[in-house]
């Protein structure tokens, strides 16, 4: 990932659920974004982008009959370049004209490029909308996506499949092998020799054996699974997770019920932990309910000395729908910086973010509810 330094300008407050805002008068300029420290990998997970149609006409320009999701990233952009490795869940095919939202997505390219422009390495395909446009929209996604990132899950042909499956990425010596599964893809039919991987046991056992016979050190399962809207993993979820740490897989990332779901740990042979995401939530979506309008990305550290994982955090966010300095759009913004009233300084330009009180508010809680239900995971602030 080319590395961008970001400076954000840092006025110390301290913030209280229960006792409002305090303001200090100092305040310093501080390079967070910036940083080499070659005994650690981090690596950035986000959940479910999706192209609901409201999302596609924000960010249409009629003057340049373009669209522009780039806005959208304004305050989480400085989390992801900052990272080694960036990965977020493609969940809608880039099938082409005309645009359609659920059931059936297909979204603008422009959807894929500023997840990209934002940071993004990696791409997961393996979803229950893999197959929304059919044969046609599996072929053209693969061939947008792989011009600009890497993927996973979708392929082509086994022959393909095989040659690149798993994902191995090298970062400072580390071998990190990436897994990518769904339980299914909505009833849609997968037109051979196409490839939408799916939650086989026997055939992650081969696929884990592969990424050991590639001199894989670290081995991630990124994986579409549970309940819809259940705040709470549910027991095949759980036993699935056992399962895969059986087979030595070291992290485990879950996508699928548009919420955050519980974080946990479940154990190798060896008694050693793997650290369990179970659902990342949305990442941008048109969902506005209660839980559902925000999500997480989840921020891991890896020791390239031991290799083994050493930290596990996380980022909320919220998605604001409505405008921030005049322009409308869905924007993902930072809980922890919102309420710290961290302003991001880009271009020379300080960019502070006023959200009228509903908003305000819906932001308050998405963080609340999120952190009280993460609470044996720590929160990454833009300082850290």
């Amino acid at each position: 990932m080319q590395k961008t330094t970001l400076i954000l300008l840092f006025t110390a407050v301290s913030f209280s659920f229960f006792g409002g805002w305090s303001h200090s008068s100092d305040s310093k300029v501080v390079n967070v974004c910036e940083y080499d420290d070659l005994n650690s990998i981090n690596i950035v997970f986000a959940g479910d982008i999706m192209g609901h149609m409201p999302q596609v006409r924000a960010a249409y320009n009629k003057e340049t009959n373009y669209y522009d999701f780039k806005p959208c990233y304004t305050y989480l952009k400085p989390y992801i370049t900052a990272a080694d490795i960036a990965v977020a869940n493609l969940e809608v095919p880039l099938a082409g004209k005309p645009y359609k939202g659920y059931p059936n997505f297909s979204s603008p390219d422009a959807i894929f490029d500023a997840a990209v422009w934002a940071g993004f390495d990696v791409m997961l395909l393996a979803n229950n909308h893999a197959v929304d446009r059919r044969s046609e929209g599996v072929k053209r996604t693969i061939s947008k996506v792989s011009q600009q990132s890497k993927f996973v899950g979708v392929y082509l042909s086994n022959i393909q499949r095989d040659s690149i499956y798993p994902l191995i990425i090298e970062k400072k010596g580390l071998r990190i092998a990436f897994l990518n599964c769904t339980y299914g893809t909505n009833n849609m039919p997968v037109v051979k020799p196409q490839v939408v991987n799916r939650i086989d046991t026997a055939q992650i056992r081969k696929d884990v054996s592969t990424a050991i016979a590639r001199k894989a050190d670290i081995i991630i399962m990124t994986i579409h699974w549970g309940e819809e809207y259940k705040l709470k993993a549910n027991a095949t979820q759980v036993n699935l997770a056992k399962f895969f740490a059986q087979l030595e897989i070291d992290l485990i990332i879950g996508s699928h019920p548009h919420v955050v779901q519980n974080f946990d740990y479940v154990y190798k042979a060896d008694s050693t932990k793997v650290p369990v995401y179970y659902s990342l939530g949305n990442f941008m979506s048109n969902q506005r309910k209660r839980h559902r309008n925000g999500g997480i990305m989840a921020s891991v550290s890896i020791n390239t000395q031991t290799k083994k994982i050493s930290k596990c955090s996380y980022i909320p966010f919220y998605v604001h729908k409505g405008k921030i300095e005049g322009k409308y759009q869905y924007y993902l913004i930072p809980t922890v910086d919102y309420l710290s009233r961290v302003k991001f300084k880009l271009n020379q330009k300080q960019l502070s973010i006023d959200l009228p009180q509903k908003a305000d508010s819906l932001l308050r809680l998405f963080n609340k509810d999120t952190q009280a239900r993460l609470k044996e995971l720590s929160v990454k602030k833009a300082l850290d």
